[in-house]
């Protein structure tokens, strides 16, 4: 089976991070979090994506400030395997950089976990 990988559109970038779609959707937002909170950044919003074309998804809205402009967006799809940050490209500069910053963090935990 080929390894699924998102595409960037016109409009945002995704940066994909290497899953084996083994750890559950919470272990997963247990990690997030932690991240998120290292980097500066609340969980705003926790939703899915579409049920037919990612059945069983997790995705989360981070913010730098409950009121400021931007939001980071993280899916998790355990079934695709798929793990992905999508970054707008109109997003303020704090989204791509954290953005940046939450992938490599990411990386080096899920390389050991």
């Amino acid at each position: 089976m080929a390894k699924r990988t998102i595409k960037d559109t016109d409009k945002s970038r995704n940066i994909q991070i290497t899953v084996t779609g083994a750890m559950s959707l919470d272990t997963m937002e247990t990690l997030l979090a932690e991240v998120g909170k290292e980097l500066g950044l609340g969980l705003s919003h926790i939703t899915t994506l579409s049920r037919k074309k990612y059945p069983n998804t997790r995705h989360w809205h981070f913010k730098k400030d409950p009121k400021a402009k931007g939001c980071l967006d993280v899916t998790y799809w355990p079934e695709g395997a798929l793990f992905w940050i999508t970054i707008r490209k109109y997003e303020p500069d704090w989204v791509h950089q954290s953005g940046q910053d939450m992938a490599a963090l990411l990386e080096k935990r899920l390389a050991v976990a």
